[in-house]
């Protein structure tokens, strides 16, 4: 949140199966007896998360993005991808989009190299798979160490920085320590994936959607009048909280409308994120 701007840590999607209401999630177990991209059922879930303390907002889709959603598509894309592990291997490309605006101010643009080339000493799976896969996907390798990345990308006078701003691509797949592997999506990425699927969204990489990206896409319903219990609870948001200690807020909520490749080339610079428009 502090590096994106986002005013949300997690982003799920309501789909039903069979007529019952589910929650699909990319999550790791953080809070939720299981891990990996899944489905629960919205009664259990809604009380998982007020075990875990959790903040809940549901946003509706509005009439244009509903008459649009295609259901089966998003059903038949979650089967595709239900059980894939949480996607580590991009977690830090989907809102690293510029060489040089998008780390917070007190880390230094070249810190996070300098900081996987150290932990890669003692941990080269984990720095490989947090950090270097992605790299190589970039540069159209294999297997190169940081080291490697560098001398790599020199040839192709770029830094390391020019390669961790390189847009995220569907489609790439990743190896780690799951037995099933593959596309990696983090949570908001699995939410826009479904967008995507579903055909709500155009010609966008979903991987590169932070929680801000969501909740900014101008497809929410603002205009039907909302149930009364949340207008009693919240009477000048157009949103609907579910649950919370305290009231959220979502800046820019619900107002960009959808282009081809969104959201790859955004700067998020604290204290005010501003964005350019169409980046």
């Amino acid at each position: 949140m502090y590096g994106t701007g986002s005013h949300a840590g997690h982003s799920t999607m309501a789909l039903r199966f069979d007529g019952e209401l589910y929650i699909v999630e990319s999550q790791d177990a953080w809070y939720w007896p299981t891990k990996n991209l899944q489905r629960t059922k919205f009664a259990d879930w809604i009380k998982q998360a007020e075990n875990a303390d959790f903040h809940v907002a549901w946003f509706p889709l509005n009439k244009e993005a509903r008459a649009k959603f295609n259901e089966q598509a998003a059903r038949d894309f979650f089967f595709k991808t239900e059980g894939l592990p949480y996607g580590y291997h991009n977690f830090l490309y989907g809102w690293i989009d510029t060489p040089r605006n998008n780390l917070p101010p007190l880390v230094g643009n070249e810190f996070v190299p300098i900081l996987f080339s150290i932990f890669e000493k003692f941990e080269a799976k984990t720095t490989d798979i947090f950090f270097s896969q992605a790299l190589n996907k970039r540069l159209g390798t294999k297997g190169l160490d940081i080291a490697g990345i560098a001398a790599a990308a020199a040839e192709k006078g770029m830094s390391i920085q020019d390669l961790m701003a390189m847009p995220e691509q569907d489609g790439w797949e990743y190896t780690g320590e799951e037995p099933r592997d593959g596309l990696a999506y983090v949570c908001s990425a699995y939410v826009a994936a479904l967008y995507k699927a579903a055909g709500i969204l155009p010609d966008v990489n979903a991987t590169e959607f932070t929680p801000y990206d969501v909740y900014s896409l101008n497809v929410f319903d603002t205009t039907t009048p909302r149930p009364q219990q949340c207008v009693d609870a919240d009477p000048n948001v157009p949103w609907c909280q579910l649950r919370g200690r305290f009231r959220m807020t979502f800046p820019d909520y619900n107002t960009v409308a959808p282009y081809p490749h969104m959201a790859e080339h955004c700067p998020t610079i604290w204290p005010t994120y501003t964005r350019e428009v169409g980046c």
